[in-house]
């Protein structure tokens, strides 16, 4: 496998998991304005594609493991994977308890705040793995030839 799959699919679940937390801000500030559920359904596609890009992340770390780097560069390899479980399986889990919560209690408004409260977790998180990915890449030139 030549061509590295992990760096264009990572795009997609920051995306996803940015536009829920906006939009689920834009849907507290204003209900009106936005349908309910878009921050959910997003949320659902970020879990997707995460599920994916954390795979193709697992091929790119056997090729990295192939090579030998230094110490330093394998614990930033060992917390981005860490991170990037993190946010794969946190956003999968939270993801099927808010759509079970959801439609269990649909007319409860407070689940739409605590949902705000784990987009936010997960965005955090999201953004940290994602500094993690470009450290390694353009600091140490992991996955670079």
């Amino acid at each position: 496998m030549n061509f590295p799959y992990h760096p264009f699919l990572v795009h997609f679940p920051i995306a996803f998991l940015l536009g829920a937390f906006l939009l689920q801000g834009v849907h507290l500030y204003k209900s009106n304005w936005i349908c309910r559920v878009v921050g959910m359904w997003l949320l659902g596609f970020a879990a997707f594609f995460s599920i994916f890009a954390a795979i193709t992340g697992q091929w790119e770390l056997t090729k990295a493991g192939a090579i030998g780097y230094d110490m330093k560069v394998l614990e930033i390899i060992n917390l981005h994977e860490t991170m990037g479980n993190i946010v794969t399986w946190g956003s999968t889990l939270v993801f099927l308890v808010w759509v079970n919560i959801f439609f269990k209690n649909m007319q409860d408004k407070r689940i739409d705040k605590l949902a705000f409260a784990f987009l936010f977790i997960l965005t955090c998180c999201v953004f940290f793995t994602a500094y993690l990915g470009g450290q390694l890449v353009w600091v140490y030139g992991v996955g670079i030839p």
